[in-house]
Order: C-alpha cells, then sequence, then structure tokens
C-alpha cells in the first residue's frame, strides 16, 4: 500500500466565534520529503497517518492522548488560545489490492461516532469498523479489513506464556512502517507493542520475510496443543481404570501414567490381586480360579440325592425374584431411553448456548458501530423453556435501544440454557448411577433364580443352601472380573490409538523441527543486504565484517557485533549513538525491499539524529529515492548534521528531481491553519 493524503479539520473557538482549522498534504509513490522548521507540526502531520490507521499505539499511547493538543484541546492562532470543539482527521491511500479508501476518525469526539470508530469510503459507500476493543481483529474489526485489503494475512503465533497462540496483530506488523521522533529511534521495533506474544520482533521478521519456520512454529504450537490433550487424555484414562480397578478391590500394574507408551507396552498392562500367601494373581488367572470353584460347587450340589418335592417356599420366593427381576429389566430400559433424550437434550443445549455466545459477541461488535448496524438474522432465537421461535431482527439499521434489548434478552437466554446444561449434567449423572444400579440388581436377580433353581432340584434344599450362597457369591465376583477385564481391554484399544495418534505427531514434530532450518538462504539475502546498506551509510563502529544476522540465539534474526575472543554482542550495545541510527535505518529498509508480507511504505521522523553526518544523510536520501517503495521522511529545514547547520535542499541536491517529493510547511507557520475553502469528500 502507499499512501495519497493526509488531513485534519478542527472546529476551533476564535473571537470571531467558530472557525474551521486544518491541513491537508498529499504524498506520492517513491521518497516524499516533508520539511520545516523545528516544531512547525512535522510531527502532528505524520501523527495523524498513525491515528487514521488506529496504530497510535506505536507512538506509545491510545486514542487522542497520542496526539498534539492543537487537535483536540487549544490551538494557538494569531497569538490568541482556541479551544477545539471538534476534530477529526483523514487519510487517504491505495491499497495493495490497487483500489483507493479514505479513512476518517474522530479525534474531539461527538455524540455519535467515537473515537474508537473508522470511517471507511471506497468511493461508493461508507463503513464503520472498531479499533482498541475486544475481537478488533474480527469481522466488525478495521484491522481484519486492513490485513484483507492489503493481503496481509493475521498469523497465530505462540504466546509468552506457551499455553496458547495468539494473533500475530496489524500493530506487530505495522512497527516495519513507522519510526516516530522520540522513542523510536531507542531501538529497533523499540515501539511495537508485545500483546503477550513471545518474541514478538523475531516473529514480526520472520513474517515480513516469509520464513517457513514462522509457519512451521505455528504447525510446532498446533502440534504441542494435540500432543497435550493427547496426554491429557491418556492421565484421565489411567485414572479411570485405577478407580474402577480399586472398586473391584483390584491394582493395575505400573505403566507411565504421563506420556502414551508403545502397543508392547500397552499389551503388558494387567490388573491382579494377592492372595492368602500374599502373591500377585492376575485377573485372567483369578477368574479361571473362581471358575473351578464355582464347578467344584455345582459337583457337590450335584451328587446329593433329588429331591422327592419342591419346597412352595423355594417356589414363592423364586415367584417374587422373577417378577422383581422383570421389573427392574422394566425400569432399566425406561431409563436407558430417558438417558438417551437427556444426552439428545444436552447436545443441543450447548450446541444453542454457543451460538447464543456468537450472536452476543455480534451484537456487541455492531454496538460499537455508529452507522450502517446490520444484523441478518438471529439464528439461535428459540425460547428454552418453550422452544418457541422468537421473531428474526431483520432491521436494515439496527438502534442502540434494539442493540441493548437484543443483547439482554441473549444474556437471559445464555443464563438459561447455563442452567439446563447445569441441571442436565446432574440428571445424566443420576441416570449413569441409576443404570449401574440396575445392572448390578439385574446381574444379582439372575444369581438368586440361578441358586433357586439348583436349590429346588437339589436332595435336600436345607442342605445345600449354604454352598449355593458361596456359589452366588463367587459369580458375583466373577462377574466384576469379567467386566472389568473387557473394559480394561476396550481402554487398552484406546490406548493403542492416543499412542498411534502421538507417535505420528512426534514424527511430525521431530520432521518440521528440522526443516526450521532450510530458512538459511533467505536469511543469508537478508544479511548481506542489510551490511552492505549499513557500510553505504558509513557505518564505523565496530567494522561491517565484524556484523551479521544469524536463526539461532543470542538475538536471534537481530544484528550482531562477533569478535574474535568475545561472546556475541547485539549491535546497539556496541555502536555509537549515530552509528546504531544507521543500523535502524538500514533494517527498516532491508525489510522494506525484501518483505514480501509488508504494508509496503516506510515513515521515519527526523532519521538524522545524534549529530548525523551530511554524507550519510545524502546516501539514506539517494536510496530511498532509488528503492522503489514509498518511503515518507520528515525533516527539519535546517539542523545541525556533523556540527553543522545545514539546509534541507542541500541534502537532496544531487538527487533526481522527478524521483523526491517535497512537501513543505512554510516558514514561522505552523501545519495547522485556517481553511477558507471546504470540500466534500468526493472531492478529496
Amino acid at each position: 500500500m502507499h499512501i495519497n493524503s493526509v488531513s485534519a479539520t478542527i472546529l476551533a473557538g476564535t473571537d470571531d466565534g467558530l472557525k474551521p482549522f486544518g491541513f491537508e498534504y498529499s504524498f506520492k509513490p517513491g521518497l516524499n520529503v516533508l520539511s520545516g522548521d523545528n516544531s512547525s507540526g512535522k510531527s502532528t502531520i505524520l501523527s495523524c497517518m498513525y491515528y487514521c490507521l488506529g496504530m497510535e499505539q506505536l507512538m506509545g499511547s491510545k486514542g487522542i492522548n497520542a496526539l498534539s493538543p492543537a487537535l483536540h484541546q487549544v490551538l494557538n492562532f494569531g497569538g490568541h488560545t482556541c479551544n477545539v470543539y471538534e476534530s477529526e482527521c483523514s487519510l487517504s491511500f491505495t491499497a495493495n489490492n490497487g483500489k483507493q479508501y479514505k479513512l476518517t476518525r474522530q479525534i474531539a469526539s461527538s455524540d455519535e461516532i467515537t473515537i474508537n470508530e473508522i470511517l471507511i469510503f471506497d468511493g461508493i459507500i461508507t463503513t464503520p469498523k472498531f479499533v482498541h476493543s475486544a475481537r478488533d481483529h474480527g469481522d466488525q474489526g478495521f484491522y481484519q479489513w486492513l490485513a484483507e485489503v492489503n493481503g496481509l494475512e493475521i498469523f497465530n503465533v505462540e504466546s509468552f506464556n506457551g499455553e496458547s497462540t495468539k494473533p500475530l496483530y496489524m500493530q506487530n506488523i505495522f512497527s516495519l512502517a513507522f519510526i516516530e521522533q522520540t522513542k523510536g529511534w531507542s531501538d529497533i521495533f523499540s515501539m511495537m507493542p508485545s500483546f503477550g506474544i513471545k518474541d514478538p520482533k523475531q516473529k514480526v521478521v520472520e513474517y515480513s520475510l516469509g520464513l517457513k519456520s514462522l509457519e512451521l512454529n505455528m504447525k510446532l504450537d498446533q502440534i504441542k496443543d494435540n500432543k497435550n490433550q493427547i496426554k491429557g487424555e491418556w492421565n484421565r484414562i489411567d485414572n479411570d481404570l485405577n478407580y474402577r480397578a480399586q472398586a473391584t478391590q483390584l491394582y493395575l500394574s505400573i505403566f507411565d501414567k504421563k506420556t502414551p507408551i508403545s502397543d508392547k507396552k500397552i499389551d503388558g498392562i494387567y490388573a491382579a490381586e494377592l492372595n492368602k500367601e500374599e502373591k500377585e494373581v492376575k485377573t485372567n488367572q483369578l477368574a479361571e480360579i473362581i471358575q473351578k470353584e464355582i464347578d467344584a460347587s455345582s459337583k457337590r450340589i450335584e451328587i446329593a440325592d433329588t429331591p422327592k418335592e419342591a419346597s412352595k417356599d423355594l417356589i414363592n420366593t423364586r415367584e417374587k425374584i422373577k417378577e422383581s427381576l422383570s421389573t427392574f429389566i422394566s425400569e432399566r430400559n425406561e431409563a436407558s431411553e430417558s438417558y438417551e433424550e437427556e444426552k439428545v437434550k444436552l447436545a443441543s443445549f450447548k450446541s444453542s448456548l454457543y451460538s447464543t455466545i456468537n450472536d452476543i459477541q455480534g451484537f456487541q461488535d455492531v454496538k460499537k458501530l455508529s452507522i450502517n448496524r446490520n444484523w441478518e438474522s438471529l439464528p439461535t432465537s428459540k425460547c428454552p423453556v418453550c422452544e418457541n421461535n422468537v421473531e428474526n431482527k431483520k432491521d436494515a439499521d439496527l438502534s442502540k435501544e434494539t442493540i441493548e434489548k437484543s443483547i439482554a434478552f441473549l444474556k437471559s437466554q445464555k443464563s438459561t440454557y447455563e442452567k439446563y446444561i447445569e441441571a442436565s449434567e446432574s440428571v445424566l449423572e443420576r441416570y449413569i448411577s441409576a443404570l449401574a444400579y440396575y445392572d448390578k440388581n439385574i446381574i444379582l436377580k439372575r444369581t438368586q433364580l440361578d441358586s433357586i433353581h439348583k436349590d429346588l432340584n437339589s436332595p435336600s434344599s436345607q442342605s445345600v443352601r449354604g454352598e449355593l450362597e458361596i456359589q452366588a457369591e463367587l459369580k458375583y465376583r466373577l462377574n466384576d472380573i469379567n467386566q472389568f477385564n473387557a473394559y480394561l481391554e476396550s481402554m487398552k484399544n484406546k490406548m493403542k490409538q492416543l499412542s498411534t495418534q502421538y507417535f505420528i505427531l512426534d514424527t511430525e514434530e521431530k520432521k518440521l523441527k528440522s526443516l526450521v532450518s532450510n530458512d538459511g538462504a533467505i536469511i543469508h539475502k537478508f544479511k548481506n543486504s542489510f551490511i552492505s546498506l549499513l557500510d553505504s551509510f558509513g557505518y564505523k563502529s565496530n567494522g561491517v565484517t565484524n556484523i551479521t544476522i544469524k536463526d539461532k540465539p543470542p538475538h536471534r534474526l537481530m544484528p550482531i557485533v562477533v569478535m574474535a575472543g568475545q561472546e556475541p554482542q547485539y549491535i546497539r550495545y556496541v555502536s555509537s549513538a549515530s552509528d546504531f541510527v544507521r543500523s535502524i535505518w538500514s533494517y527498516y529498509l532491508c525489510l522494506l525491499d525484501m518483505g514480501g508480507l509488508h504494508p509496503g511504505f516506510l515513515l521515519m521522523d527526523e532519521p538524522g539524529q545524534h549529530q548525523m553526518r551530511v554524507d550519510s544523510m545524502k546516501e539514506l536520501l539517494s536510496h530511498s529515492s532509488n528503492i522503489g517503495k514509498q518511503v515518507i521522511l520528515a525533516i527539519s529545514q535546517d539542523r545541525d548534521y556533523d556540527k553543522k547547520d545545514v539546509n534541507i535542499f542541500s541534502l537532496i541536491e544531487d538527487i533526481d528531481p522527478n524521483k523526491i517529493h517535497m512537501l513543505h510547511i512554510e516558514d514561522n507557520t505552523y501545519c495547522i491553519s485556517p481553511i477558507k475553502n471546504t470540500v466534500s469528500d468526493d472531492e478529496l
């Protein structure tokens, strides 16, 4: 992109009443030099560029505090102080998509349009977007629009704590394009906000140069998240198995409970109990032992004489148990159906809650805009109690009152869904407990029926009743062990699936880490361009032969000085003040030249810092005029260079006039002046 013009309009009180003030300056592709006396307002003009692009954080503040008081408090005119009542500034630019846009942002706030809103005029319609608020990189946010029209993808990168990802914000990306006058020359990207991003300076350089390491590191971050999720599921399975083993009076063999293991080791996981001799008996062996005891008990019962007559009491008991078993089975089926229905309800509630939260966020975004508050539909507008549809909102222009009512309704709906979800989850827990209760009792009743059947056919019901009770207990224990063994095998299969996924991710992680080193050719070219440019600007402190840029710590992707027998040092720490300024020139200009993902222009406010030499300034201007990108330099008309008072025109005398666009603030004046004739947006 490149900037076409910047303007400001101010309504201020004078002795003759309210009068319009302001300025407008036009820029061209290539080199632009804005000159004027000290305190003539060059920085005021540039600050409006930052402000219109929502980038005032790069000047160290947000909102109007980043601007000159003359734009929003008082301005001096004709020796008088004039109070500012209303003001705004505008920036027109040509985006990377080839289209022209005009951005307008309020400075002195009015009732409707706020300082957190930027109006975008594309030549046909005006669209509002907001900044410096939650989701300003979302659909209604200004920064997403700015990224889209300039082909700047919003990447997610690792956060400072390493536990989540964050967007590489447009404020980070546009740090490539702005160097402000005061703190901007203290370091490379000195005013870049971190937003909790890990190594934000390096991330921006990776982004701009199109290094694979940025995208690969993003993939590595995702792999790390996926591996952590698998580890979490692995740990959950371990806890669940241990809980079930304890409930069955068993214990699990030892295995790695934090990280997935090989299939062979998973196959080796077993459960066991200690017998009377304190020896370990695995569940498979235990099941065989119990089954043998049951078979022996059955034989002892069979040896007894055949009964002459069945006991009426046992027959009555058998019928009662049958009736009870039938009831348990019937109730269990009903509970199972209700359980499945409740699961469907819970899924529906969660889906509706998710959509409702999105609708709330959407309305909150729309509320931040002052015009064109469009909202197509309210897709989740169902009453969670009666499930009847609520009329969709299709107003062409939603009022603040309508938005507030909609948000209030949605928040009420959200609260209701949350209560329903909490209640539904509680109901599901009760159903799970009930089903477990029915399953155990059904097994018990069937075991009792089996015992009574044998009891009725025994020679003497009294003589074998004790044997049958022992047998029933053994069968109950055998059933518990068999159920646990079946569950253990199913979990081992699940663990194998997790293990396979984990080791695939682990292999991919190692492969990606090896690919990160493939950025060497680009970094080598960037380093050579930086050193060459630094040498042309007259860097002397350490000799350019000792300077390098590496893709590894310390100071990864930043210029360092490597001296024999010394630890590598960041160039800032071992350079004179003026030489470090030369380093900043070189670094930013190389990124402007090589950066495939870059705003496309570079703005420097007073680059001639720290008694800069005249030859260096001339070379900076000459290089900027030939780079083929838009460079805007704000330079004082007369300034000391190399302890000499030098006029701006002597610095540009060797530059082809066709390659430089001069903008000058008249001597002894300020950039803000009375506006004699106003023009319309279309004319601008």
